[in-house]
């Protein structure tokens, strides 16, 4: 089931959900181990199938190609992280940094496959959710959880594999899937970005009115997780209000972590953490986490670094470039620790790899809602409310005890610097970058093993759809993005 026509057939017999065993009823949601799979209409044939269907679908999230290579991805594609080069690390991400992806690249095949296979199986729900053997109000529950995480899919593709919407909302995006195709349907083709945004803001303000506010698991669509989603929807398209009070809503029960807490590896949830990946054991996701890439002591992948540039960002005194000390080795004593240059940049020491698979992956946290919300208020002209957001960041890194001096665009870059500062290795620099329209320039650099200088529309930031798919849904060919 590799692409959308294939879907559409399969989908025709019954697409297989992913089922997991219930072991208990007292486990976490996301704690069961996958057995099987199972007929989609038999799927929501009992509660206890339908748990099982939602897990599937969150587990098919954790596939280390997917979710974990696209954060990796939209950072080595930016100017602050690169990749070694050489073929140390077999090459991965290679392409990537060097803006070569083909449509036969196998990464962008897999970005564009789970994320239709997300969409497939939460179209189930919306098709089979209503004839279900459940209360009323489970039925809403799933069917927001289900349409939460068809947008937040939605919200990934059409930010690889069209043009900003702050460039061109009549462009072409995706193709939009709300329910199951029979084979008799027309295969779709690509809807405007303008009509993929507003079918993903739809999606989540339904989630938002339906989901139940006490949910208090992070590793699954929580109205907090929905209202962070919905910040950066916004912030994608420019809306600074809807961006700004989102924001706020998103982290109103969410409070920063201490600045120790930054400094602990990002593997254990912290009281800022809104919405993240649950990896377990068995997701067998290994030296792919996105850990292991950045990992400095060569216990993973161990290949990607920071420029000379980025690091020099910050200060001496922010706690933030303490996630650059490196020890000597794994097991050494703390003393040993210091700055380390290996290659073309500094060691990373953000994330801690573990070799025992599970190395959970946050996705939005209350960090980056106070820096959406100090954007959009600045650039609203509410500049004494921007700089108070950013002052809580400033604050809890040590860099700053007053709100800043900078007005204008000054203080616009200056929160900007300080986005990169907190998120990088988080997946967001590449499509910052898109979406202020400052394209991807490296010239100057004297780190940089490959030199880009795209602008803002440049259709080499844009991904290829995948040629497998255009081989299965002919109709798709002719929009295929230019340059490919």
């Amino acid at each position: 089931m590799r692409n959308i026509k294939i879907y559409k057939t399969a989908l025709y017999t019954g697409v297989m959900l992913l089922l997991v065993s219930i072991t208990s009823c007292k486990k976490e949601f996301l704690e069961v181990t996958p057995t099987q799979q199972i007929n989609a209409k038999d799927a929501f044939s009992s509660g206890a199938k339908i748990q099982a269907a939602m897990t599937g679908i969150y587990d098919l999230t954790t596939f280390s190609g997917y979710t974990n290579n696209m954060l990796l991805s939209a950072d080595v594609k930016g100017n602050d992280v690169m990749v070694v080069s050489g073929s140390a690390n077999y090459n991965r991400f290679v392409a990537q940094y060097q803006f070569i992806e083909t449509v036969n690249n196998s990464d962008v095949g897999n970005w564009w496959e789970y994320s239709y296979k997300v969409i497939s199986n939460a179209n189930q729900f919306v098709q089979y959710i209503p004839d279900a053997p459940i209360s009323d109000a489970l039925k809403t529950e799933y069917l927001a959880e289900a349409r939460a995480l068809r947008a937040y899919t939605y919200f990934w593709l059409v930010r690889w594999f069209a043009q900003p919407y702050t460039v061109n909302p009549e462009g072409l995006g995706v193709p939009i899937l709300k329910k199951p195709l029979l084979p008799t349907e027309v295969s779709p083709s690509r809807d405007k970005i303008k009509d993929v945004y507003a079918f993903i803001i739809d999606d989540l303000k339904y989630a938002e009115t339906n989901l139940p506010t006490n949910r208090t698991s992070i590793y699954r669509m929580s109205t907090a997780a929905i209202q962070g989603i919905l910040a950066r929807v916004y912030l994608t398209m420019g809306n600074w209000t809807e961006a700004s009070r989102y924001a706020k809503l998103a982290r109103a029960a969410k409070p920063l972590s201490t600045a120790a807490a930054l400094l602990t590896g990002f593997n254990n949830p912290t009281s800022e953490w809104i919405y993240a990946i649950n990896v377990r054991t068995d997701d067998n996701q290994g030296f792919l986490a996105v850990s292991s890439f950045y990992d400095p002591y060569n216990v993973g992948y161990s290949s990607f670094r920071v420029t000379d540039d980025f690091f020099n960002s910050f200060a001496a005194i922010d706690e933030r470039k303490k996630q650059f000390l490196v020890k000597s080795s794994p097991t050494a004593a703390a003393s040993t620790a210091t700055y380390r240059r290996r290659g073309e940049g500094y060691l990373i020491n953000k994330f801690d790899f573990t070799t025992t698979n599970a190395n959970n992956q946050v996705l939005v946290r209350s960090s980056e809602m106070y820096l959406i919300e100090a954007e959009a208020e600045a650039r609203l002209g509410n500049e004494p409310a921007a700089k108070q957001a950013l002052l809580a960041i400033q604050q809890r890194a040590g860099v700053a005890t007053a709100v800043s001096a900078n007005t204008g665009d000054a203080l616009i870059e200056e929160i900007l610097l300080e986005r990169n500062k907190e998120l990088y290795g988080e997946g967001h620099k590449f499509f910052d970058l898109l979406r202020t329209k400052k394209g991807v320039n490296r010239t100057g650099s004297t780190v940089h093993w490959k030199i880009v200088n795209f602008p803002s529309g440049d259709n080499r930031l844009v991904s290829p759809i995948p040629q497998s798919e255009l081989d299965a849904n002919p109709v798709l060919k002719p929009q295929q993005n230019p340059g490919y």
